[in-house]
């Protein structure tokens, strides 16, 4: 018995990149360089940057590699170096007009358990600062031998569309949930009946970025 949701596809494309950061505080008693650390975005890369010291305090970060997939400015966090108290802010640059897709194959295995497409995990998605609210669907094919119900969540649920026997539906349809205003995203969720077995493929549009 069981249920499966593999990710098949996920992308961000045109996000955002840490281009420098901002000394906010060059700290003290520095005798070597520090070591810097980014906050990596949710399904992206963190970006790397080297400490560069004027006496023992930190003058500037050079950015090694500028990341990938950041929708907010990452934390950044400076250590060791047998100093105390520099500290630094990131600076994005990038477009503002991303998009992006994911593809999902939802299996099951004489089951009976609803599974979620999980946003939260998903490259560009909302962070509470910003990202892509909400998802789309923009195809569904299915081959399942009981009823599926696949919904949307957030603040408040939608029906989708329900699903039976062997067929695709290759248009879109709008995600009318109302979206959360922190970092708990909407998902996508499909629902079967006990003891099913078969598949439900979805192609899912990443929407309403902020």
């Amino acid at each position: 018995m069981g249920a499966n949701v593999k990710i098949l596809n996920d992308t961000y494309n045109l996000g955002k990149i840490v281009s420098s950061v901002t000394i906010t505080n060059a700290g003290t008693g520095y005798t070597s360089a520090p070591t810097v650390a980014f906050a990596a975005p949710v399904g992206g890369t963190a970006a790397t940057g080297t400490a560069v010291l004027d006496g023992a305090t930190v003058d500037s970060i050079t950015i090694d590699y500028e990341g990938e997939g950041y929708v907010s400015a990452p934390t950044v966090t400076i250590s060791g170096g047998g100093g105390s108290s520099a500290a630094g802010t990131a600076v994005l640059t990038g477009t503002n007009a991303p998009n992006g897709s994911t593809n999902a194959l939802v299996s099951f295995y004489n089951g009976g358990v609803g599974m979620t497409v999980d946003a939260s995990t998903l490259r560009g998605m909302y962070d509470g600062t910003g990202g892509f609210k909400k998802f789309t669907i923009s195809a569904v094919e299915w081959s399942v031998d009981s009823p599926v119900n696949i919904s949307f969540t957030g603040t408040g649920t939608t029906d989708a569309i329900n699903v039976s026997g062997t067929g695709s539906f290759n248009y879109t349809i709008p995600n009318a949930a109302t979206q959360p205003g922190d970092a708990t995203n909407p998902d996508i969720v499909v629902t079967p009946v006990s003891g099913i077995d078969g598949f439900v493929f979805l192609k899912l549009t990443k929407e309403d970025f902020t």
